[in-house]
């Protein structure tokens, strides 16, 4: 399995059958993948950090590959191609050799459980505890909440692999999703996203006291383009 970061919350997880791409907008570089390989573009919402028009046109590039939107993602009238899956949050789905499961998201869209070739995955998209001090008490309570509840939907699931937010901007809250992420699920790797290119809050969250014991399989950001080979 070979995992790479393209950038933000975009990852490229290659199987041996598959290759997923998960929440891609058009920049950072894809690798070169083998043609036989199947190609999938997952899109948990259409925030443009996480989903571009654009990147409908890579068909041309890659003719076998699928894609697997939010249905807040809008065709308007148009009639979508038969190579496009809109998905909802809270349902289940078999498209071709993926099973997914989507979670709602505390923000917009939804939140990718894949299952492929005896792999659990997990992209969480915008699915976070976002805490925000500009907020009213009342606001951030009901965020706190929400997350834990949508978060409960995999109480106590295993994951391969799990991709989940860190985002600096959030301030003393930027690690509390992540957090409880880990609490509460069980991850073999664990991959921070959605850092808005400031990768030395993955040094910070390795030093925090209370991940002690939490942070075995964190695998820390460096750069855009970074690749890593796993089992």
């Amino acid at each position: 399995m070979k995992i790479t970061f393209l950038i933000h919350s975009s990852f490229a997880v290659e199987l041996q059958q598959n290759i997923l791409i998960f929440d891609y907008y058009g920049e950072g570089k894809l690798p070169q993948f083998p043609q036989e390989k199947k190609v999938w573009f997952l899109n948990s919402h259409s925030h443009s950090d996480h989903f571009k028009r654009e990147i409908l046109d890579l068909k041309e590039n890659y003719p076998n590959a699928e894609y697997i939107l939010s249905r807040d993602i809008r065709f308007g009238k148009e009639k979508p191609p038969e190579w496009i899956h809109r998905v909802r949050a809270q349902q289940v789905y078999q498209i071709g050799d993926l099973s997914i499961q989507t979670l709602r998201s505390t923000d917009v869209g939804v939140a990718f459980v894949i299952e492929t070739e005896g792999k659990r995955i997990y992209h969480g998209g915008d699915l976070n505890w976002w805490h925000w001090e500009s907020e009213s008490k009342a606001w951030n309570n009901n965020m706190a909440a929400n997350y834990k509840k949508f978060i409960g939907a995999i109480e106590g699931q295993s994951f391969d692999l799990v991709f989940v937010p860190l985002d600096p901007r959030l301030g003393m809250a930027y690690d509390w999703g992540m957090k409880y992420f880990l609490e509460h699920t069980k991850a073999e790797v664990v991959f921070p996203m959605h850092c808005w290119e400031d990768y030395t809050v993955c040094e910070k969250l390795q030093k925090q006291p209370w991940m002690e014991g939490l942070l075995k399989h964190f695998v820390p950001i460096q750069y855009a383009g970074q690749e890593w080979d796993l089992c």
